[in-house]
């Protein structure tokens, strides 16, 4: 009988003998599976790059980090790439599939069914990015002559004649308009920036009243100065031109500054301002320009508006139990169908666009008409599913957070707006 120590080395000796032997288990394998495990053995011998622990397979077990290399091989490099997007499995399709059913995804998602979906945050950030992208292309509106802008009204003499000039300026930007839907914004653009030259004509107009009444050596020389600075062109095409405690506002020499406020936020108000004039007087009257400005900056207002968003959620529901990461996820799925329709709706504009025809212009009105009808629709209706309740519960809550909404949406345009002239 053999005591523990001799067993032990019995068995070494036997697995020491069967590693000599001349026919090993590799051996003994068909040819193919001989090739199978000839490839896989770097991977189960070799060490992860990241954290050294020895490979059993493709993927490392103790960081996930994958064994392929992406600068040793191109298609590796690639695959890396478009990892994120099309590397999930089907993922993106079946969730973009039933994204099309109102609340069918966000219901599967809470009820822990996740592995079959796209992360609601990933497929957000996704579509949004997508979307704008599309929209840079395809989204553009033709220039609006306004005649000279703050030129026209430079000749006015009393702030009657700014408003008469103002409204025949008005009336000749209306009978430009076009069937575009882009045409829409372009003429707020043109408006709005032909409202701001005849208010701050009537202002300047005021001011020389207020300065012809007192007629001091001083102002004299001001309005000299002011003067000849209109002549020159140098106060046209600015996007802020008022003055601060009675001097052409500077953003070195003479600031906006907010009492009670601390002094970065007052430097970075006067430095948006500085932006804003010289990315005004370099756009002029292109309102491509303006649009593509206000296209670059919404997708990151859009994101801020999310939690938001999920807040009002919060306190439309309060009282059933649902936390506020359950809000978050109904919002984001929300707003990623949201973005497919803006995405369906870039698109036809660029088709439209690019055709010309009047048969499918009217055709693509019908387009924009269906999906925009359709947002209230889908949103009510995966409120409904993803939250339950009668119907009749269901609605105020609707009524109430699309009220909400309606206003954060304004908000987050009118930032856009701004952030993308003074950016």
């Amino acid at each position: 009988m053999l005591n523990t120590a001799g067993k032990h080395r019995y068995r070494m000796r036997l697995l020491s003998a069967a590693c000599r032997s001349p026919m090993s288990q590799t051996d003994a394998l068909p040819v193919t599976e001989q090739h199978a495990v000839t490839e896989d053995a770097p991977h189960r011998h070799g060490a992860c790059d990241n954290c050294r622990t020895a490979l059993h397979g493709h993927y490392c077990h103790a960081c996930g980090q994958s064994a392929h290399n992406p600068l040793k091989h191109v298609g590796h490099a690639i695959e890396e790439v478009f990892e994120s997007f099309w590397h999930l499995d089907g993922r993106i399709f079946r969730t973009l599939r039933d994204l099309l059913v109102p609340g069918r995804v966000a219901v599967n998602y809470l009820k822990g069914h996740r592995v079959g979906y796209v992360q609601p945050l990933r497929l957000f950030l996704i579509l949004t990015l997508f979307t704008f992208f599309v929209g840079k292309l395809t989204l553009h509106a033709d220039d609006f002559n306004v005649s000279g802008g703050d030129a026209a009204f430079a000749t006015a003499k009393t702030t009657a004649e700014v408003e008469t000039l103002r409204a025949a300026q008005v009336a000749a930007i209306e009978s430009q308009k076009s069937g575009s839907p882009t045409a829409a914004a372009g003429l707020a653009i043109a408006v709005a920036a032909l409202n701001t030259a005849a208010a701050q004509r009537t202002a300047e107009l005021n001011e020389q009243a207020q300065v012809a009444a007192t007629s001091t050596t001083e102002s004299a020389m001001t309005r000299a100065a002011q003067a000849a600075a209109r002549a020159s062109g140098k106060q046209q095409d600015r996007a802020f031109n008022y003055q601060i405690n009675g001097k052409p506002w500077d953003p070195e020499t003479n600031p906006v500054v907010f009492t009670r406020t601390p002094q970065f936020f007052n430097n970075w108000i006067n430095r948006r301002l500085a932006n804003a004039n010289a990315n005004v007087e370099r756009m002029g009257s292109k309102t491509d320009l303006y649009i593509q400005a206000i296209l670059t900056a919404l997708p990151g207002a859009l994101f801020f508006l999310m939690p938001l968003f999920a807040l009002v959620l919060r306190v439309a529901y309060l009282g059933r139990g649902i936390g506020y990461l359950e809000h978050l996820v109904v919002a984001l799925y929300s707003h990623a169908w949201l973005m497919l329709v803006l995405l369906a709706t870039f698109v036809t504009i660029g088709i439209t666009g690019a055709i010309g025809n009047p048969v499918v212009n009217v055709i693509g009105d019908c387009i924009y008409v269906a999906l925009w009808l359709g947002v209230p629709v889908y949103l009510l209706w995966m409120q409904q599913r993803v939250y339950g309740g009668r119907w009749w519960v269901t609605l105020p809550r609707y009524l109430f957070i699309g009220s909400i909404y309606f206003w954060l949406v304004v908000f987050v345009v009118m930032y856009a707006a701004l952030a993308g002239v003074s950016s």
